[in-house]
Parts: structure tokens; sequence; C-alpha cells
């Protein structure tokens, strides 16, 4: 019997040391969002940031920021994503263009001209 609780108490220190079964805390990643456009001075844009989805209207073209996020190419809802809304000024040949970059590498660019463009971490999309 005495063999086995020396078992155990190695087993647990182990445990202990090692951090096993323990989460791990992931750093943020940081991520630029930019929109941008030749013929829309302004539109409301929407983002993910590490504390959630941010919604930001009335905002002066071009708009760039840097946030931190958990994971840029995560799943939709938790990875990066920008989305620009122009539709009540929509025109065609209107053009608006959101990229997402992250260290200098880009993870998706795309534009539009119907009032409406997003771009998504998680989908490397270039148009």
């Amino acid at each position: 019997m005495r063999r086995a609780g020396v078992g155990a108490s190695v087993l647990l220190l182990a445990v202990a040391f090692t951090g096993y079964g323990v989460p791990s805390a992931r750093a943020a990643e940081t991520v630029t969002y930019e929109v941008i456009s030749n013929s829309i001075g302004i539109a409301d844009i929407e983002y993910v940031d590490q504390d959630g989805r941010r919604l930001i209207t009335s905002i002066p073209l071009p708009w760039r920021i840097d946030v931190p996020i958990a994971d840029a190419e995560g799943p939709t809802g938790q990875g990066a994503q920008v989305r620009a809304d122009w539709r009540r000024i929509r025109a065609p040949y209107k053009w608006v263009t959101v990229r997402i970059s992250q260290a200098g590498r880009a993870l998706c660019e795309s534009t539009l001209d119907v009032g409406n463009v997003t771009c998504y971490g998680n989908t490397p999309h270039f148009s």
C-alpha cells in the first residue's frame, strides 16, 4: 500500500510542475484593420477585437486601427473580421476596400461597390 501512495505523490508532483491539465492562456495577436475608398467619404464600420464585436458609425475614410485579438485566423465570431457599410449613400462605381493584415502579411482584402463589404481572417480572399 505504501508504494501506491508514493507513486501517486510522484504523479501529482509531475502534474504540478509541468502544468499538465491546466489550460494555457494565449497571448493576444495584433491585427490591422483598414477601410479605404477614393469615392466614399464615410462608412459605418464593424470589427472584432479580443473583447468582442465593435460598431462605430459615420467614420471618415480612410480608416485604420491595430487591435489585439485572441486568434486572427480563428472561427467567425471570434477571429478577425471587418465590415464597412455605406448603403445609405451607395451608388455604382463607389468602391470601398476592407483589409485585414497581421505582421505585414495580408489575411484578406475585399472591394465592392454595393454598399457593404466584409473580410474575415479565416477566409483568405483577395478581390
